[in-house]
């Protein structure tokens, strides 16, 4: 059976309005993913707010995969580990999942800047090849 997205749209902005924080969140990531509207990473935000005004985890955890990744906002991991944290505080075991993988990200970034190689030398290049 096919989901007729446009027709969810409606209904669940509804709810929505209403301050139904599981509509709010539908619409949202129907905002988010472009079903059954355009795509639009600003309004997805703005619903996904509301819900997650209401602690509801998956909008928590959905703020940040927003910020973890910059869509609708500016980048940033520091904002994503904070509401990672918050969804896990309120029960959702996939930002637990996120979270371990923000933060081998993290590692991996802090390690690469303290284990750099060291410079390489630079040659002036040559200007006729050496007699074989």
């Amino acid at each position: 059976m096919a989901v007729d997205y446009p027709r969810a749209m409606v209904a669940f902005k509804v709810g929505g309005e209403g301050g139904d924080a599981l509509c709010q969140y539908q619409v949202g990531i129907m905002y988010y993913f472009g079903q059954g509207v355009d795509l639009d990473y600003k309004q997805a935000l703005l619903w996904v707010e509301k819900a997650a005004a209401q602690d509801r985890p998956d909008a928590v955890g959905t703020l940040g995969a927003m910020y973890c990744i910059g869509q609708g906002v500016t980048p940033s991991w520091r904002r994503a580990q904070e509401y990672y944290e918050r969804s896990i505080e309120l029960g959702s075991s996939q930002s637990v999942k996120d979270m371990q993988i923000l933060t081998g990200s993290i590692q991996n970034v802090t390690s690469e800047q303290t284990h750099r190689p060291p410079a390489l030398v630079r040659h002036p290049p040559l200007t006729r090849l050496p007699p074989i």
